[in-house]
């Protein structure tokens, strides 16, 4: 059972590429038909080739997005966290999920009518051109940051990945990942043991592993340290 959004989830949503165009009036609209679901690791949000009645807003924790091959084989389509939108395309289309949802770690998550949102698109079909505008824009953000994170070697795709997680500029952070880092290295485009190797290369510049969690000593240092991570010899630590 779902709970109303409140204010600081109606913010995160706001912040969504889709949502970013529309006015308070529209936005609060398809609020009213949101709720916020709170679920355990391990969870099934939807199932591949269920009927697509809605998309999702992470707002803690971090989901994987997964197909099933013919033979049996998984592969992950995406892992997103805080912020992050999914299933938007498919769900306002109608159809059916071509993957399945499913939660990483603890998460909480905004599920969103796409029913609501086809009757509001319906009514006033300006709404549709300002999401494809607001989307489309954040569709060619993602490539410039993917062009860019793929150019780097694994240390500072890993700094750029954490410090893209925080929510301060400086000081201390701590940020709960979900530590299979099989799930974390694919997001980054690498194996895990790059994985591993460029974490305790970070260990210099201020980043631990601890648990769960990545501790950052201090996220401006660490900004600032880019050029010296990428110029720091491999075998480092």
């Amino acid at each position: 059972m779902g709970v109303k959004v409140g204010a600081a989830e109606y913010r995160v949503l706001r912040s969504a590429a889709m949502f970013q165009s529309l006015t308070p009036e529209v936005a609060h609209e398809i609020l009213a038909d949101c709720v916020i679901e709170a679920h355990p690791p391990d969870t099934e949000l939807f199932h591949q080739g269920d009927p697509a009645d809605a998309f999702y807003l992470v707002l803690d924790g971090w989901v994987k997005v997964n197909r099933v091959q013919p033979n049996g084989a998984q592969t992950i389509i995406g892992v997103f966290t805080r912020g992050q939108a999914f299933a938007e395309a498919i769900a306002i289309a109608g159809g059916v999920y071509p993957a399945a949802g499913q939660t990483v770690t603890r998460a909480r998550v905004i599920r969103v009518n796409a029913e609501n949102i086809r009757r509001i698109i319906t009514a006033r079909p300006e709404i549709a051109l300002a999401m494809i505008a607001s989307t489309s824009q954040h569709l060619h953000q993602l490539m410039q940051q993917l062009e860019q994170l793929m150019s780097l070697k694994a240390p500072e795709r890993v700094a750029e990945f954490l410090l893209s997680l925080t929510d301060c500029a400086s000081g201390a952070a701590s940020i709960a990942l979900p530590f299979d880092k099989t799930l974390i290295a694919g997001r980054l485009g690498m194996q895990p043991e790059s994985l591993s190797r460029a974490f305790a290369r970070l260990r210099a510049f201020g980043v631990r592993v601890v648990g769960s969690e990545v501790r950052i000593d201090d996220v401006a240092s660490l900004r600032e340290a880019m050029h010296d991570i990428r110029t720091t010899p491999e075998n480092a630590a």
